[in-house]
């Protein structure tokens, strides 16, 4: 396939910088932020244009903080500023250039697929290998720390292979160099001894303390040359397609049909436990040549026995496809949307509408009961 050029004409558009923006404002948390940006808005779009025209664009620091639902996680928000110049890049660089070369069951983040068409291709082929009356395995390769292990100078390598434009190019790993500035680890560790600090204040039991000490303290630091920033926008679309050519090698080469990957989390299916094993091997040496290695839940399921994915637990049992939400993902959204109709109605019955979809997949009475909240 021909590599993409003059790519970086199409960020210098006010248009496309203006339209950005509006998209930016309406999901934007930080709405002072957005506010100060709207007072001088042309001013501040012209600036932007003029930055990457002369190609002096510099990236502002991030603001870290920790997510405490469903399991502590770190986010690192950008100004607004940040924000338009990653949204242009992702969509207006990486995606024309990238977008084309995935395979269709590489579906996270993706336009018209996600999370709903990752369960359509797990039932699609779950139904399929039931007919064949056998024991279904499902090998599950998890990728430890994903995000962060993803190495720049292997990322912009494959970028290479598909974008031919030297600005571009300039452009995104600018973005990727933002993870090595030294004051992003020393806000991580100021953000994780704040939060150890309240919870040991916590009127809640030692243990309960220190199973989430322990998740705190699981929290990775960036490594020099490592990692993408998270919260970006560019970074998801990068994390889709650092993983293409595994992708491309299981599907073809490995010749494995029932294959699907969202984001970090890959699964195969087959009722042939010994070929998912020789497969696993080949696979796992294929993702240590980006520089990555699997994690101790990589591992091959009966799928008789459970596997959870998606935030869904399936089962096969008489030769049908049971489907229920964990307890885990149960607990969550119950918790969340008794606080939301407490403080938040307006945004309690938005969230309601949007769990219903994921909860009317489920084979499971508790749907009916979850929806009474």
């Amino acid at each position: 396939m021909k590599r993409k050029n003059n790519l970086y004409k199409n960020i210098l558009s006010t248009t496309h910088a203006l339209n950005m923006y509006k998209t930016i404002k309406q999901n934007c948390k930080n709405k002072k932020e957005v506010y100060r940006f709207s007072l001088n808005l042309n001013q501040n779009i012209y600036e932007i244009l003029n930055k990457l025209y002369n190609e002096t664009y510099k990236f502002d620091k991030y603001r870290i903080f920790i997510i405490k639902e469903p399991k502590y996680r770190l986010i690192m928000s950008e100004k607004v500023e940040d924000k338009i110049v990653n949204h242009l890049v992702a969509k207006y660089i990486l995606l024309p250039a990238l977008d084309s070369s995935l395979i269709d069951s590489n579906v996270a983040t993706r336009y018209k697929k996600g999370s709903g068409y990752a369960f359509k291709l797990f039932n699609k082929y779950v139904n399929r290998l039931l007919n064949e009356k056998k024991e279904i395995y499902i090998l599950k390769i998890d990728i430890s720390k994903y995000f962060y292990n993803i190495d720049h100078t292997e990322c912009m390598r494959l970028l290479k292979k598909k974008i031919k434009d030297e600005k571009s190019l300039k452009l995104v790993d600018n973005i990727l160099k933002t993870t090595n500035e030294p004051y992003i680890n020393k806000e991580i560790k100021y953000m994780v001894g704040k939060e150890i600090r309240r919870v040991k204040s916590l009127n809640i039991s030692e243990k309960e303390k220190q199973i989430k000490i322990d998740q705190l303290n699981s929290l990775p630091l960036y490594y020099h040359g490592k990692g993408l920033p998270i919260g970006n926008m560019t970074s998801q679309i990068l994390a889709v397609y650092y993983l293409n050519e595994v992708d491309h090698y299981i599907k073809e080469t490995l010749k494995f049909k029932n294959y699907i990957r969202y984001m970090d989390d890959l699964i195969i299916m087959d009722t042939d436990k010994e070929k998912l094993k020789e497969g696993y091997k080949k696979i796992k040496e294929k993702i240590e040549t980006l520089e990555l290695k699997t994690n101790k839940k990589s591992n091959i399921y009966r799928l008789s026995n459970g596997i959870t994915f998606l935030g869904y637990t399936f089962k096969s049992n008489n030769n049908k496809l049971i489907i229920r939400y964990n307890k885990t993902t149960s607990r969550r959204i119950t918790r969340r949307l008794k606080n939301l109709k407490r403080f938040d109605y307006e945004k309690y019955l938005k969230s309601k509408g949007s769990y219903k979809g994921f909860l009317e997949k489920c084979n499971t009475s508790l749907y009916e009961k979850m929806m009474e909240i």
